[in-house]
């Protein structure tokens, strides 16, 4: 099952990060609310905003990157606020806020970390297949609470660089595009039986972690593999 897999795509938050990733998104938008609590003290409001935005990045057809969809929607929703100002505070939370955001999780730095560097020591080729809905700089900082480098994968999805989102099947494939290979020749691993499996769409066979498994609306599925981290662990040694 493994052998013949060159690449090997991991989902982020849930699989290789191991939080919860509902409480994560509550403590992330109640950071951002709060940097622009001076212009926005309706905070409820301002996640609505912020969530319409991104509705909107999960729905792209591929015209425009997920930042500029994002950015012109949300933008669209103020209300004659200076547009380069609201840009600078992104910037300035994602730099100096986000990074403080780890505290609130108890993390396993090991076992991702193991994994990732044992799939380098075989020659493997990794890509980092997070839902693209989020700036490269918070990506790579998740990827540092994990214990692992961004220098480790050959390819990072973020908002700057895809146009389309999961469950999109179009974004397994602008991935394939952009590094060059065929689904045949990878693998998917995530914790999310709908977004993650949409991979199967366009033929890459997926392998679910289901430490923090998230079901949604699940089809009939035919999986390669489930088990925990620790297990995923277990099956690389033991096949390659």
């Amino acid at each position: 099952m493994l052998k013949n897999r060159q690449r090997y795509l991991f989902d982020l938050d849930g699989t290789l990060l191991t939080i919860n990733i509902d409480k994560f998104l509550n403590r992330y938008f109640a950071a951002l609310s709060a940097e622009f609590d001076d212009l926005y003290p309706d905070k409820q409001g301002f996640i609505s905003n912020l969530m319409a935005s991104t509705q909107k990045m999960i729905k792209n057809d591929g015209k425009k990157t997920n930042r500029e969809v994002f950015m012109e929607d949300f933008l669209a929703h103020l209300n004659g606020e200076d547009r380069e100002e609201i840009k600078k505070r992104f910037h300035d939370f994602y730099q100096n806020v986000f990074p403080s955001l780890e505290k609130d999780f108890e993390i396993d730095k090991q076992t991702p970390a193991n994994i990732i560097s044992y799939l380098k020591e075989k020659n493997k080729s990794l890509v980092l297949a997070t839902n693209p809905l989020f700036p490269r700089q918070a990506v790579v900082e998740r990827l540092n609470w994990a214990g692992i480098a961004a220098e480790d994968f050959d390819f990072i999805s973020s908002y700057e660089n895809m146009s389309y989102a999961k469950p999109n099947p179009n974004y397994y494939q602008e991935i394939l595009d952009k590094i060059g290979a065929s689904p045949n020749n990878c693998l998917m691993i995530g914790n999310d039986l709908e977004d993650d499996t949409a991979a199967q769409d366009i033929g890459i066979p997926t392998l679910i972690i289901n430490n923090h498994l998230i079901e949604n609306e699940a089809k009939d599925l035919d999986l390669v593999w489930q088990g925990s981290l620790d297990e995923f662990y277990s099956l690389i040694k033991s096949q390659l």
